[in-house]
């Protein structure tokens, strides 16, 4: 793609000092390296989205499109030299991290097929109308309406491109002028259309609109009608109106056009000017989608359209697959947690008329995820390479491998993010609501805390009864003609609480599982009532979590103990999530309430390094009793849990590593209590939690009342 470059935008390079080879070879100008720039930019892209990010350099001679960014890790420059000053170097990292936050904060994964756009006509049909497979986005979705699907990604995410960029311009003012000195950069790199296939040069110049071109290039007469489409589907993006709606809306327009187009090599005239004053002719867009399958013919991939990528922006890639929320459960947990896993276990179990053929088999191990390629392409060094922390918010640990009877140094990485908040406390004021009921038993067991943080000194002369046997002496004295004392009083004196406790909730993807409705507590006027909680007739185990930490919430705010809530998954050994959702030093707020709406299933549940990182962060806190509260729905497991001792030796392993961690935490003056609502959480725990406190709960939907029960024996109350 580099040859597209003509000689005339390579001197206008020279001359603004962008090309990169000048700036390799002037020693004067040397640019700026992302390995200088990585730790403030890393917290720059955290400030602006929210989230954590490896940011991960690729050599100025590679090929970007080989180094697609995931939701965890992004991919630029090794070093930036495109202009005379370092300062201009540092601001492009800055545009390209800003139009990466932007596909987060501006909304293009929230996507609603449903959603009407603010400046197009509807040209996508009604979902009733499209086929859908269980559980994909809606992206997924909208893109599979396309024949050529590939090309409607490519067209889609240029139409965000120019949206976000407009976005970001508005929303982060002062980079204004940096975001255009890097756009008028871009369009002198742009390769030469005169070069180009008709569909390649009409996407051509649909990336010149996206970055601010006023007028298109000569084409030959053939382009010079789509090419007046081109302005009319694009530029409503730049209002501040426009949404992600409107670029699906937009792409679907550009893909109708292009698609149209031959994509030969041919001789199609002369270039000329394009007269956009002329305006271009109405459209006989199609009404009919999804499209049908088109006959793959070998070789026909010469025609692909082919969109020369800029060079600050990223590719959507896969990202509008993986990026949901709740999503379907997680096939390898599924499988693990479920009776084909307790099937493996040393109790019998009895033939039925199923074919053992024909039984859940589990998947292969490792499975992929987008988070395996931090390390390249070397399975060694995924396999038995230390993890480096390079952010704020990351954080290396141990893991214990029972097999060899030590532990691997700097094995896991942990990345704590904050639970961006729902627009309103809707969810958390719902939940108090419902269990309106067993508020007044919350209410007598806070109570009843408070008294017994009280002592009694007796004796004094103001108080909140009479003491009985100094009352007594009182009124002997006085007959006898002595003067009576005025301390006959009792006073109750409060005791300073002095308890810091952090509960540890596994959000893994087996927590969206329904609840069963029919159990022993479920038939509870309460469960019964809170059937229809938040516009549903089903409950999840993920649910009642959610509930219970409402509670929870509400009783340690009237005791006043100090506490933090969080929630942990995994997805590998380099991607540790741990999500806060109130930390300790926070209080309960309206933010911290309505974060609890935006709480959802992720993926595995990998324990041993969350317990590390919530025993480092009580440690932290000076108090009498620090408690780490863990609650989960099922055993310990990864994906790479030591993966290297063959099938199923990653459930021993996983149990091993987390007892470690239970024992780490306990050494350290953290008291660690593990509650499991998994059925047959007796089969393991034995093991995990030998010497130390547990319990199953027979009825999960015991579990709100249950564990405010326990809170008070397990703080001494």
């Amino acid at each position: 793609m580099r040859g597209y470059v003509t000689p005339g935008a390579r001197d206008a390079l020279r001359k603004l000092g962008s090309d990169s080879e000048r700036g390799d070879a002037d020693h004067r100008h040397p640019g700026q390296s992302l390995e200088g720039a990585a730790p403030v930019l890393g917290l720059y892209y955290r400030a602006l989205s929210g989230r954590n990010a490896a940011i991960v350099p690729y050599g100025n001679k590679d090929d970007p499109q080989q180094y697609p960014d995931t939701h965890t890790t992004i991919r630029l420059p090794d070093r930036i030299a495109r202009f005379p000053q370092n300062s201009a170097n540092f601001a492009w990292y800055k545009v390209a991290l800003t139009h990466r936050a932007s596909h987060y904060e501006g909304g293009s994964f929230a996507f609603v097929f449903e959603r009407e756009a603010a400046h197009f006509a509807r040209l996508r049909p009604r979902l009733a109308d499209v086929p859908r497979f269980e559980h994909e986005s809606d992206l997924e979705t909208f893109f599979r309406l396309f024949a050529q699907r590939e090309l409607a990604i490519e067209l889609f995410t240029l139409c965000e491109d120019l949206r976000l960029d407009e976005w970001a311009k508005r929303r982060y003012a002062g980079l204004r002028s940096a975001f255009e000195r890097v756009q008028r950069a871009c369009l002198l790199e742009r390769p030469d259309v005169a070069l180009l296939r008709p569909r390649d040069a009409l996407a051509e110049y649909m990336v010149r609109v996206t970055l601010g071109a006023a007028t298109p290039p000569p084409l030959p007469a053939l382009l010079h009608e789509p090419a007046r489409q081109m302005p009319i589907v694009l530029l409503p993006l730049r209002d501040a109106q426009a949404t992600v709606e409107d670029s699906a809306e937009a792409a679907l327009r550009a893909y109708c056009v292009l698609v149209r187009l031959p994509n030969l090599e041919a001789d199609y005239g002369p270039a000329t000017d394009v007269d956009l004053s002329v305006a271009p002719a109405p459209f006989d867009w199609p009404t009919t989608w999804p499209e049908p399958e088109r006959t793959r013919l070998e070789g026909d991939e010469v025609l692909a359209t082919t969109v020369v990528p800029v060079s600050y922006r990223d590719r959507l890639g896969s990202r509008y697959t993986v990026y949901r929320g709740a999503g379907p459960l997680d096939q390898q947990a599924i499988y693990r947690f479920s009776d084909a896993a307790r099937a493996s276990a040393s109790t019998p179990v009895a033939k039925t008329e199923v074919d053992d053929d024909d039984r859940p088999q589990p998947p292969p191990e490792p499975m992929e995820h987008d988070h395996h390629d931090h390390f390249g392409a070397d399975p060694e060094h995924h396999q038995s390479g230390e993890l480096h922390s390079h952010e704020v918010s990351s954080f290396v640990y141990p893991e214990w491998d029972h097999v060899k009877g030590a532990y691997r140094r700097n094995w896991c990485l942990v990345r704590e993010t904050r639970i961006d908040p729902a627009p309103s406390t809707r969810y958390f004021d719902e939940t108090l609501q419902a269990y309106g009921a067993l508020v007044p038993e919350i209410r007598r067991q806070i109570e009843r805390l408070t008294r017994e943080g009280l002592r009694k000194v007796h004796r004094v002369p103001h108080g909140d009864e009479l003491d009985l046997d100094a009352a007594i002496e009182a009124l002997v004295d006085q007959r006898a003609g002595r003067s009576p004392s005025d301390q006959v009083y009792v006073s109750r004196q409060k005791l300073a609480r002095d308890v810091t406790a952090a509960f540890l909730v596994d959000v893994s993807s087996s927590t969206a599982e329904q609840v069963d409705l029919a159990g022993p507590g479920a038939a509870s006027a309460l469960a019964q009532r809170a059937r229809m909680l938040h516009g549903r007739n089903y409950r999840t185990i993920l649910d009642l979590e959610k509930e219970t930490v409402a509670l929870m919430m509400t009783a340690l705010e009237r005791i006043g103990d100090t506490y933090g809530i969080y929630c942990f998954s995994g997805t590998g050994r380099e991607d540790v999530k741990f999500m806060v959702m109130k930390d300790l030093d926070e209080r309960l707020s309206d933010r911290v309430a309505a974060r609890l709406d935006r709480i959802r299933p992720m993926h595995t549940t990998r324990m041993g390094p969350a317990i590390r990182h919530a025993a480092r962060k009580l440690r932290a806190h000076e108090a009498r009793t620090r408690l780490l509260v863990l609650i989960s729905d099922g055993r310990p497991f990864d994906l790479d849990y030591g993966q290297e001792y063959g099938n199923n030796a990653e459930v021993e392993y996983a149990i091993r590593d987390t007892r470690e961690a239970l024992d780490e935490a306990r050494m350290v003056g953290v008291k660690p209590f593990v509650l499991t609502v998994d059925p047959q959480g007796n089969d393991y725990l034995r093991t995990m939690c030998d010497g130390l406190d547990y319990e199953v709960l027979d009825d999960i939907n015991q579990l709100p009342a249950r564990l405010l029960t326990l809170y008070r024996g397990l703080t001494g109350g």
